[in-house]
């Protein structure tokens, strides 16, 4: 005489394939809701450790979006831009505490022969900024005219600039070396009544910029609070839309 138990798994299988099935979409699903938390949590700290950073900043981290064929959602900052200097680089010392890159207007001037191997410049006194603690690219373009940087800097030189130097009025920036010190500078006055100011200082040590944006410490960080959660509840509403249909 012998008794004989079976266990019944079907509604396990089934339970297990329909969870096999959801799991790629509520897994992209919960890698999207962490992508997304850790933009806005970064555009957050930019806004506290820049000052007035400008729009182009803070729209700079991007998010690839992970489908339940990639299984992966990417959080990046922007490494292209229509003008200028791409936000991957220019926030690269920020993100890593590290020397800057060199700026193109270094690079237009070292091309020139005016700014000499291993220097750079940095802001000086007489220098104007905007709102977000920069140059502006309009200023930048009108010194590398006014120093003869351009390719032809006749050309560049408006009748008007002419015409104002023949009455005498001297305003305009050079390049030069004025009390030991070697920079662009800016003529002001007229000819009986003028001075210069300092515009940009050319210095030997490369500018140096400490850590201030936590870029990964932020992604890590999330990602270790959130994906789980957040995984759970795609989970949960995946198997709860499966158990309607």
């Amino acid at each position: 005489m012998k008794v004989s138990v079976a266990l019944d798994t079907s509604q396990f299988d089934r339970a297990s394939r329909v969870l096999q099935r959801q799991l790629p979409y509520a897994g992209a699903q919960a890698l999207n809701n962490v992508a997304f938390r850790i933009r806005g949590e970064a555009r957050a700290v930019m806004g506290r450790v820049f000052v007035n950073p400008t729009r182009l900043t803070l729209n700079a981290v991007l998010v690839d979006k992970a489908t339940k064929h990639t299984g992966v959602a990417r959080v990046y900052i922007r490494d292209q831009a229509t003008k200028g200097t791409a936000p991957s680089k220019y926030l690269a010392p920020a993100v890593f505490g590290t020397s800057r890159n060199e700026k193109r207007f270094e690079r237009a001037l070292r091309y020139a022969g005016l700014l000499p191997a291993g220097m750079y410049i940095v802001p000086g006194e007489g220098a104007k900024l905007n709102k977000h603690g920069n140059i502006t690219a309009g200023t930048y373009s009108k010194i590398l005219s006014q120093v003869r940087a351009s390719s032809d800097s006749m050309q560049n030189a408006t009748g008007s600039r002419r015409s104002k130097a023949k009455r005498g009025i001297t305003k305009g920036y050079f390049v030069g070396k004025i009390e030991g010190t070697w920079g662009v500078w800016q003529r002001v006055g007229y000819k009986r009544r003028r001075s210069v100011r300092p515009i940009l200082i050319f210095v030997k040590k490369k500018p140096n910029y400490r850590k201030r944006f936590p870029f990964f410490k932020i992604a890590e960080g999330i990602a270790q609070r959130h994906l789980l959660p957040e995984l759970g509840k795609a989970m949960d509403r995946a198997l709860a839309n499966a158990r309607q249909r």
